[in-house]
């Protein structure tokens, strides 16, 4: 069983915290770091069973996610570098390849560009940025893929006079290192997002547990072939990630109170089927999705200390060499 593997290492961790994460990866059998690219935390929202308060959790640090990036490149060799996933609401396409692009020159190509529709309407509110509605981010969504596939793989000049975005003989250069800088599409929607990806993107991402099953990610998979046959694409040609909320916890009486408390908006057995607890729990947990053909499982929870990487890398990733 052959997968890879990515975590999340969230910008609400300290510049100290998030270079020792990225040089232990560095030097172990992790594919690719990801932060996030949000200005206010997210957490309240995205766990809000995890923080006592969605103010308190609103206020707290944060750093920018390229710019983070940016340093982690600097200080890396190996491992991939990507944001999971940039909002297309927060900056113009051409700035956000700019921004990949700058990246890439700095790590020696080894940047993932990761997108989505954005979706923290309290980040958009305090911010005024407009969200939009879901037929209207889904539609920016579309065009800023467009958009960042001219920048990223043709270059030159170009002009775009689209609903969002608007592009006057405006040139772009220079292209990324890499001769194909991956754009990685997050979300599961099925009748948009996945054509999207299916239309634009080379890898796509879409949550393993916690907000999603097993189950929803089989379902998605087959929309995903779908939407590439109509569109006339080779379905291998993308790469299928997923993002899987695990932990690796070795007291069993903890490891069951954290499951339950993680998982009070399931069923007490799926609640019980996530993976926090023994390493094994995780190495199981993850041997569907190597038989669904996914390429790559990008845990979030973990706090990224040298310590625990070390564990998942010894424990869990060894397991599928």
């Amino acid at each position: 069983m052959v997968i890879d593997f990515g975590i999340e290492l969230g910008n609400t961790e300290p510049w100290t915290t998030l270079r020792e994460a990225a040089l232990c990866m560095d030097g172990q059998l992790w594919r690719t770091a990801w932060t996030y690219d949000h200005l206010i935390p997210c957490t309240a929202s995205e766990l809000p069973l995890t923080v006592s308060s969605a103010e308190e959790c609103e206020e707290g640090p944060i750093l920018e996610g390229w710019t983070l990036l940016a340093g982690l490149a600097a200080i890396t060799s190996r491992v991939r570098l990507g944001t999971m996933v940039s909002c297309m609401t927060m900056r113009h396409p051409v700035l956000l390849a700019k921004n990949a692009v700058t990246v890439d020159h700095i790590s020696g190509g080894r940047v993932d560009l990761g997108v989505g529709t954005g979706w923290l309407e309290c980040e958009h509110r305090a911010l005024h940025i407009e969200l939009g509605t879901p037929k209207e981010q889904s539609d920016r969504l579309e065009e800023g893929s467009r958009i960042l596939q001219q920048c990223l793989h043709r270059g030159g000049r170009f002009s775009v006079e689209g609903k969002f975005y608007s592009v006057d003989n405006a040139p772009f250069a220079p292209l990324p290192v890499q001769s194909h800088l991956p754009l990685l599409i997050g979300g599961g929607g099925e009748k948009r997002t996945l054509r999207t990806v299916a239309r634009y993107g080379d890898a796509c991402n879409v949550y393993a547990n916690m907000f999603g099953s097993y189950d929803e990610v089989v379902r998605k998979m087959r929309v995903l072939d779908r939407h590439c046959e109509e569109c006339g694409r080779d379905p291998r040609e993308i790469r299928r990630t997923v993002t899987m909320y695990a932990d690796i916890i070795d007291d069993e009486s903890e490891a069951f109170r954290y499951r339950r408390f993680m998982g009070q908006h399931l069923y007490d057995e799926e609640a019980d089927a996530l993976p926090f607890g023994s390493a094994q729990r995780i190495v199981d947990a993850i041997a569907p999705y190597v038989d669904l053909g996914i390429g790559e499982i990008v845990f979030n929870g973990p706090k990224p200390t040298p310590e625990k990487l070390t564990r998942l890398n010894d424990e869990v990733l060894h397991c599928f060499l």
